[in-house]
Order: C-alpha cells, then structure tokens, then sequence
C-alpha cells in the first residue's frame, strides 16, 4: 500500500501542473476560438485520430507494460519493449501507405496536421508505456511537464501570431506529443535497443494475443467516452459539439487524481497479480478510491461554479449546466478504469473487451433515444448509462476470483448530499457556492478520515 500511495503522489504532483497548463490552454482556445464550430472540429479530428491510431497499431504499447512486469532481467525486459516498438512500427507503416490513397481520393482537411499528430501519438504512446514499465515514474511525470508547456507556448503562439484556427490546436498537439518522447528518450534511450537481434517473434505473438481484444476494447471505451460528441456534430452541429468539449473539459479536474491514481494503480496490481492476498488488497483499495473519488468530486462542484467563468470563454457559457452530470459520468468512467486494470492483472481481457462493447451499445442507444428530447444532456445521460452497465459486469465477471465489497450506507448519505450540492450550484450564486464549499469540505474529510489515518501512519514509518 506504501509502494501505492508513493506512486500516486509522483503522478499527481505532474498531473497537477500539466492540469494547470491545460487549463491554460483551455482558456486561450475558448477566448480566442469564438467560432464554436472550429473548436468542435479540432475535438472531433483528435478523437478521430486516437481510435483510428489504436486500432492500427493495436494498442502495442498496453502490451508492453503488461508483459514487462512478468520478467525481473533487463534483457528480457528490452525485448519486450523492443517488440511492442517492433509491432507498432509495421503497423505505422500501413496506417501511412492506407493515409496517403486514402487523403488522394478524398482530401482530408488539415491533413499534414493529423498526420504529424498521428505519428506523434503512436511515438508518444509507446516510449512512456516503455518509461512506466521500467519504473522511471518520475521521468515520465517530469516528461509530461515538459510536453503540456510546449503545447502552452505551441498553441498560444500558432493562435496568436499566426492566427491558425482548429489546425493550431491539433498541431500543437501533436508537438507535445513529440517533444514529451523526445524528452524521455534523452534519457532512456530506449530506441537504441530497437535492432533485430532484441525482436522475439514469439514474444511478439504473445504480445498481439494480449493486445488485439485490448485493442477492441480501448475502441469501444473510445465509443463510450468519445463519440459522443460525434454524435452531438452530426445529430446538431458542430457548434454544439464545441459546446459539449468545453463543458466535457472540466472533467480535467477529476483526471488530476484519477489518472495519477489510474497509473499507480495499474503498475501496483499487476506486481501483485500472483500474490495470495491480493482479494484483500483489491478491496482495500477499492473502498478508498470510491470514497476519495466520489466526495472528491461533490467538492467540486461548488469549486467549478466559481471558475468557471474563469476557465472558458464567454462563447461557451451555456456548457455550465452540462457539468454535474458529466462529473458523475466521469466518475463512473474512473471506477470503470480501475476496475479494468484489475481485469488486465488478472488477463481477462475477453471479459474487459464484452463489457465496453456492451458500454458501447448503451451509449449509441441511449444518445439516439434521447437526443431530440433533451439535447447535450443526451452525451451525459449516455456516458451514466453506460459505464454503470460497465461497472456492474465487471464487478459480476471478476467473480469468484475476486469480490469487491461495496457499502451501501454510504452510498445512501452520499446521494442525499450530492443532490443538495447540485441543487446549490444550479439555483444559487457563486458567493453562495463559495460559503458551502466549507460544509462539501468537512463531509470530505469525514468519508475519508480511515484513508488520512493511514496516510499518516505510513508517511510516519517512513520518516521513522
């Protein structure tokens, strides 16, 4: 658990300034970007490549750091590393021959751009899986640094001087991707390695086998997550889609704990993937992360009426509204994730795969039955839906390996809390919000007062 919460720190220390960055570039976009639609267009086109990118390359990189944790030599470790670079190259190169046909017959826009995003995704994605399974926490967080300041000063500088509009955003985008690897491999040099004598093409088979339903299931997450602002573009507009991103990026508030907590997590489980205890341990962790995840997010509430002015432009005031229910979306999402690092510990990734398919169908359901009634709120809506169906096979399907506990008194107080807490934030000013925001405080400190004690106990053998 110690080994756990020292991890979580590390990467949340990084998320918090990378955070901030984007909060930063968050906030020049929306100013400068007035046109709804451009913005829309650039969240559409980025998503676009993500999926399109994964499936191509078949998530390599979500092998390596799988298969790298089950060897203690280095050497056997670079082999693994250097067959998933192996995999993602080969496919990189058929992903470039299909673009170019592909951009001949039907001329894409902002072509240069997504390409050079793509390339920097599939590089990006692969050294820092390489860094995490080799243990350089604190390269990689110090590498995201580096990557959300060259995204600051790339869009800020395309925005303001060039007077790019969507092609500015994707761009530098893409340079952070690039200069984050490039930063890591200043270091780790694990690109050196890449020669044919460290390619093991039965490791590579293994590999594939891992990450092919792995693969299918970060593209149904990506349905779950994703699509619908898609969806939104095209059932009502792009603007709309615009709107709906704004709003959506507020949940870059919940991401500062869960993806530092995501990837402590996914490291910790699979090192303890073969111990006897592990039930317990699971469990442990499980109660924590709901409690923290859940009042950490009621406190934010009252927090995002504050900012929120301050945050996005004017343009996209009417994204307000949107965020409590994304906020419980997105915390169903979290619980869906760490749920998933669980199943890749144990490699059930069949079951991981059928569970985001059925998310996947849920969220196209229900946003299409919705979507003419109740409008963006139909994505939120969607997004509930589906990661609650997520959840609940997953939690089904790790049985009778593993069962997690889950208390139902809490989730009872809890409810009548939030509710009040949405009520304020629709109905009352950002001065009433502010007074409450001490009350949301001291309901947080107490669900979680088990959970400070043992942060204090081993912060306390560690100093000792």
């Amino acid at each position: 658990m110690g080994r756990l919460l020292k991890n979580i720190s590390i990467y949340f220390a990084g998320n918090v300034i990378n955070r901030c960055m984007g909060f930063v570039v968050m906030s020049v976009a929306t100013y400068v970007l007035t046109n709804q639609s451009d913005f829309g267009y650039y969240s559409m086109s980025s998503n676009m490549v993500n999926i399109i990118m994964t499936l191509v390359c078949l998530q390599a990189w979500a092998a390596i750091i799988r298969f790298v944790f089950d060897y203690d030599k280095k050497s056997d470790k670079i082999q693994v590393i250097t067959t998933g670079y192996f995999i993602e190259f080969i496919t990189f190169i058929i992903y470039t021959i299909g673009y170019i046909i592909f951009n001949l017959i039907f001329p894409v826009r902002d072509a240069i751009e997504l390409y050079i995003l793509s390339f920097g995704y599939v590089l990006n994605q692969g050294v820092q899986f390489a860094c995490r399974g080799l243990g350089k926490n604190k390269l990689y967080v110090i590498s995201g640094m580096v990557g959300s300041a060259s995204q600051l000063v790339s869009s800020t500088l395309f925005l303001f001087v060039f007077h790019m509009t969507s092609n500015a955003l994707i761009l530098a985008m893409a340079i952070s991707y690039i200069t984050q690897a490039l930063f890591i491999e200043l270091f780790l040099k694990s690109i050196c390695y890449f020669k044919p004598k460290y390619i093991n093409l039965k490791l590579s088979k293994k590999m594939l086998k891992y990450c092919i339903p792995n693969a299918l299931n970060y593209a149904a997450s990506w349905v779950n997550e994703s699509l619908n602002v898609i969806i939104i573009g095209f059932y009502i507009n792009q603007s709309s889609a615009g709107i709906f991103t704004a709003a959506s990026k507020m949940n870059s508030l919940i991401a500062l704990v869960m993806m530092a907590f995501n990837l402590a997590f996914q490291e910790y489980s699979f090192s303890i993937n073969k111990d006897n205890v592990r039930e317990k341990m699971y469990n442990k962790v499980f109660v924590a992360f709901i409690r923290f995840m859940s009042c950490g997010i009621m406190m934010l509430i009252p927090i995002t009426s504050i900012l929120f002015s301050f945050i996005i432009g004017p343009s996209y005031e009417s994204a307000k509204e949107l965020v409590p229910l994304l906020y419980i979306g997105c915390f169903l999402n979290s619980l869906q994730a760490f749920l998933g690092s669980i199943m890749q510990a144990e490699k059930k990734v069949n079951l991981l795969f059928i569970s985001q398919l059925i998310g996947s169908i849920v969220t196209v359901f229900v946003m299409l039955i919705t979507i003419n009634f109740v409008g963006l709120h139909s994505a939120a809506i969607s997004m509930i839906a589906c990661f609650l169906i997520v959840n609940i096979i997953r939690i089904w399907g790790l049985r009778p390996n593993i069962v997690l506990r889950f208390n139902m008194a809490y989730f009872i107080h809890y409810s009548l809390m939030f509710i009040l807490t949405v009520y304020i934030y629709i109905n009352c000013s950002e001065l009433i919000n502010l007074l409450y925001c001490p009350i949301v405080g001291i309901y947080f400190l107490f669900c979680i007062r088990h959970l400070i004690k043992n942060l204090k106990h081993t912060i306390s053998k560690r100093v000792n």
